[in-house]
């Protein structure tokens, strides 16, 4: 992000939240994947029993990097290191070396986890704190076919989420029509609900006369998970949508947007399709999500981030947004005196 001249009020690029490692379907049993996460090196695995470790990929031993391009393995369930062959269990503590006994200082240094809604989150926090909240389980049974698509981009999670109360986009920058706000924006610490009415049209060519009328109630999580149900009467259709922002290394995010399609009601005609028309449907459903996005995209790209926005009488709720995200950083150092 851009930063103001003096700096001072420049976004920290990893706020304190849940942020995304993988889709659960994505780690498989004894497998070891590597990412940059949170400005780190990490690494995630999970065992036999299905545990999941996300940890720094850094062996406490000697330093060598443990990621599978350097050679490290998952055996037994352990992240074994490719240089001594030192063996981590999924806690991050060493239980086992070729040689001697296990040193007890010889701990990785791990992350909370929770494996919620199909995805592999961790939990970042700037002091080291232990998670206060939980992503709540919002996947009942009937929401199968899940389908997917990663963006990267340079912007920041808050920026992002921020569209989420930003009525003023929604009508002019995506076409909505009749858009009202069903209820005021709620807020209860770390979550945020919003809920909107609208008519709009299909983006995907060859569908884009199609106009349908579409109620959607935005479920926000700290700044980097947000979960759009969405429900179109007339057709019967409803669906989540996803959108997981996850900062990479300070300059770009990580952008994944998934759709579940919901089991339809007993007397809807959808529940008369074939599944593969409905597993098509799914991916046309991913295909409008991420033409939406995209007209998101070619703004982020060149955003600069305003401390001091000149808001308009329709801005209330970015205002209250930016209230809200405070929460999510460190407390700023009180301005000198004089």
């Amino acid at each position: 992000m851009d930063r103001t001249e003096d700096g001072i009020h420049a976004l920290d690029p990893f706020p304190d939240g849940w942020y995304l490692i993988a889709p659960s379907a994505h780690l498989r049993a004894e497998q070891l994947i590597e990412r940059t996460w949170m400005g780190r090196e990490i690494v995630a695995w999970r065992n036999g029993k299905g545990a999941v470790c996300v940890a720094d990929a850094y062996c406490p031993h000697l330093g060598s990097h443990l990621g599978p391009e350097s050679g490290g393995v998952v055996r037994g369930g352990n992240l074994v290191c490719p240089f001594h062959g030192f063996e981590f269990d999924v806690t991050g503590g060493c239980v086992a070396t070729p040689q001697a006994p296990p040193p007890r200082k010889a701990c990785l240094k791990a992350y909370p986890v929770e494996e919620v809604n199909g995805f592999v989150l961790a939990y970042w926090d700037h002091a080291g704190r232990e998670p206060a909240w939980r992503v709540p389980d919002r996947c009942p049974e009937g929401w199968r076919g899940r389908v997917m698509k990663r963006r990267r981009l340079h912007s920041h999670p808050q920026v992002t989420t921020e569209n989420s109360v930003d009525m003023g986009h929604l009508s002019y920058l995506h076409g909505y029509e009749d858009l009202k706000q069903l209820s005021p924006i709620s807020m209860e610490g770390p979550s945020l609900t919003a809920r909107y009415a609208f008519t709009r049209r299909m983006l995907t060519r060859g569908l884009r006369r199609v106009r349908l009328s579409v109620s959607i109630e935005i479920c926000v999580w700290g700044l980097g998970v947000s979960l759009v149900e969405a429900h179109s009467p007339a057709t019967g259709l409803r669906i989540q949508q996803w959108v997981l922002a996850t900062p990479i290394d300070g300059e770009e995010i990580d952008l994944l947007l998934a759709v579940d399609p919901r089991e339809p009601a007993r007397d809807a005609w959808l529940r008369r399709l074939p599944g593969w028309i409905r597993c098509g449907l799914a991916k046309l459903l991913l295909r409008e999500l991420d033409l939406d996005v995209t007209k998101d995209l070619k703004i982020w790209a060149r955003q600069r981030y305003e401390p001091n926005p000149v808001l308009s009488k329709g801005d209330h709720d970015v205002y209250r947004f930016r209230r809200y995200s405070e929460q999510f950083y460190p407390p700023r150092p009180p301005e000198p005196a004089g």
